[in-house]
Order: structure tokens, then sequence, then C-alpha cells
């Protein structure tokens, strides 16, 4: 809002509701149909029936940090195949965030290779990362994020995969003795969008600026997201948990492994005729191309 204000000045103005006053994360997508909100960031893991292909950003493997994984979807998010899920559903996307990959925490040591995941119990948050879980020999066990300190307290997960910043949020470094900090074991994104009743109203410069504000922001978050999980990385190594790469030759199992995670997105969607090899194909590409 204040990247546009500052492009703009007073010719558009906000009324904002911070804190899930409109709508709670899995309503947000409904909010902005009914027109209870103009605007609202759509969480895609919670829109994933009416965007299935969007889920592509989501997918382990895919990204190296913040900066690749939102460059990588804010180029996706101009093709037809992920666009159209936003104009089927009304809304118009302007902007996205993504967290940097998750990587492995740990209360029962690191966890440096592919058979050190065989037996363990590890968080979840359900849909395409139980799989991810399976594929690498581990049980997930689905948890809300609130409830990870508690899980982790009596021992019904022994490891989550998750964002550093997720994990200063809810306290969970306190149980923690070792995190992974080269994984990618996929990610959260949120796309911020518009009705597309309210977009046809606003005029083509004031549109402009707004996609020339999503930019700014997309590059802000991303600059920042990344930083933070610098200085968290160097904040839970100061006290005490032990901050470690996977070896080169494990990664390559492990996201040998996680190319399950693909193949059954993919298999999923192709059930419903949706060209899910073409756009992971093309998302793939372009993360790679700026790893």
């Amino acid at each position: 809002m204040e990247n546009l204000k500052e492009i703009v000045g007073d010719a558009v103005s906000f009324r904002y509701y911070p804190g899930g006053q409109l709508a709670n994360l899995k309503g947000l997508l409904s909010a902005i149909q009914s027109g209870v909100a103009d605007a609202v960031p759509i969480p895609v893991g919670y829109a994933s029936d009416k965007m299935p292909l969007n889920g592509v950003s989501m997918l382990p493997g895919l990204g190296s940090s913040a900066k690749t994984n939102i460059q990588a979807y804010a180029a996706a998010l101009k093709t037809p195949e992920l666009s159209g899920e936003f104009s089927t559903n009304g809304v118009v996307p302007i902007w996205n965030m993504a967290f940097p990959p998750y990587q492995i925490f740990s209360s029962e040591g690191p966890i440096k290779s592919y058979e050190d995941f065989n037996g363990r119990v590890i968080r979840s948050a359900g849909g395409s990362m139980n799989l991810a879980i399976q594929s690498l020999g581990a049980a997930p066990a689905e948890i809300p994020a609130s409830d990870i300190y508690v899980a982790m307290e009596r021992g019904t997960v022994g490891a989550t995969l998750s964002a550093f910043s997720s994990v200063k949020g809810y306290g969970v470094q306190e149980l923690c003795d070792a995190a992974s900090s080269n994984g990618s074991f996929g990610t959260f994104t949120n796309v911020f969008s518009i009705r597309q009743e309210k977009w046809d109203t606003i005029p083509e410069d004031i549109r402009a600026a707004m996609m020339e504000a999503g930019a700014l922001v997309e590059k802000s978050v991303a600059t920042r997201m990344d930083g933070e999980t610098d200085s968290l990385a160097a904040e839970f190594a100061a006290n005490g948990m032990h901050i470690y790469e996977i070896p080169a030759e494990e990664l390559v199992k492990i996201n040998g492994a996680l190319e399950a995670v693909h193949t059954d997105w993919v298999n999923r969607l192709a059930e419903r005729e949706l060209p899910a090899q073409s756009v992971l194909d093309a998302y793939r590409a372009a993360a790679a191309g700026l790893s």
C-alpha cells in the first residue's frame, strides 16, 4: 500500500482489515469472490481445489531461496495456465509471496542423509508435504502450525518441515537441536489479488501503478525473508542449535526421492485433464534459470 501511494499519491485509498477480520485463511478466496473484500492475499495451499495448477509453486526441490521462489512464481503467473485459474475465479493476481525453502528441524539430532529420515515421525501441514515425508521413508503427522510446539514437547513428533521464520514465530527453536540450511522441502505461497469486478473500474494508469508497486513488493519481500533466514540461522546457532548443510551426495538422493511428489501431483491433475506436466516442466526450467 505504501509503495502504491508513493507512485500515485492520494489517487488511491485503502480500508485495511488485518488479522483475519474479514475472513480466515481458508475463506479468503471466498471473501473476495463474494465482495466482502476487494483485495486479499490468497493462500495457494488453501485454494488448491479451485487453483490446482498453481500448486506447482509449493512443490519441493524447485527453489533455493525466497528470491528464487518468488521470481519463478511471478514468471509463471504470467502464463495462461496459471493466470487463467485466477481469471476463472474472478480475481486478478498482483504480486506473490513465497517462503524460503522449508528445512528439516529436529529435536533428535541432525538429519543429514536420506537414510536418516527412515522411521522418523515428522510434522506435516498435509497435502503434498505428506507425500514428501513418505517418499523419504518417514511418517507424516498432520499437525497445525500452532500445535507444533506441544507435539514436539510431548514427543509426538521429533521433527518438522518449516521455514526459519515460522519456527521462530511459534517458539519451536526452543525444542530443536538441529536444522538443515540447504534443503528444498517445499514452500508456501500467497498471491495478493484484486476482485475482477473492482479491477475493471480502476483507471489504466492506476492499474499499471499497482503492478509496478507489486513488483517492488516482491523484491523487498524476497530480500527481507532471505535475510531473515540468515539472521535466524545465526541466532539459533548462537543459542546452541546445530545448523548444517546436507552433503551434496545426500541431496541428490533426497531430491531424487522427492521426485515422487512431482509425479503424484502431475498424475492427479492429469486425471482431471489438466496440463500439469507442461506446467511443471516450465516452472522447473524457470526456477533452474534463477538458481
